[in-house]
This record gives C-alpha cells, sequence and structure tokens, in this order.
C-alpha cells in the first residue's frame, strides 16, 4: 500500500443502506483509499493494530508496521 499524498479539503460520506453510496468531493478519493486500505488489511492476514506505530516528532509524524525504519510520512 502506497503512503497518501497530502492535500486539503476532501471528504467522503456516506449512508447506511443495503446498497452503499458513498459521495467523494476534493483532490482526494478518501472512499476509495479507505476500501484499498480494508483491502489490504484483509490480503495480510487482518494484521493486528499492535503491530502498528505512530513516530511524532518535532519535524513531523509517521506510521510503520513492525519496524519504525519501515515508515511512512502521514
Amino acid at each position: 500500500m502506497k503512503p497518501p499524498s497530502q492535500h486539503p479539503a476532501s471528504s467522503a460520506r456516506g449512508r447506511r443502506r443495503s446498497a452503499a453510496r458513498v459521495w467523494q468531493s476534493g483532490p482526494r478519493r478518501l472512499w476509495d483509499e479507505a476500501e484499498a486500505a480494508y483491502d489490504w488489511w484483509l490480503n495480510n492476514d487482518r494484521t493486528s493494530r499492535e503491530r502498528f506505530g505512530l513516530t511524532v516528532t518535532a519535524e513531523g509524524q509517521s506510521v510503520w508496521l513492525d519496524d519504525p525504519a519501515d515508515s511512512w510520512t502521514v
């Protein structure tokens, strides 16, 4: 999964129904990103949250899986 690009003012909203409908607006397609993340999670044996980490420094924030050396900026 690629790290997300950073863009301001994107949104996604949907309604609970038997058939899902989602409206997306802004420069990022947030629902598509959420679906891609969910598919990644399913295809990686439903990785437990204990394997993920977040590093916060004065320079920024990064997320990692298993090893902080292999991270992506958020």
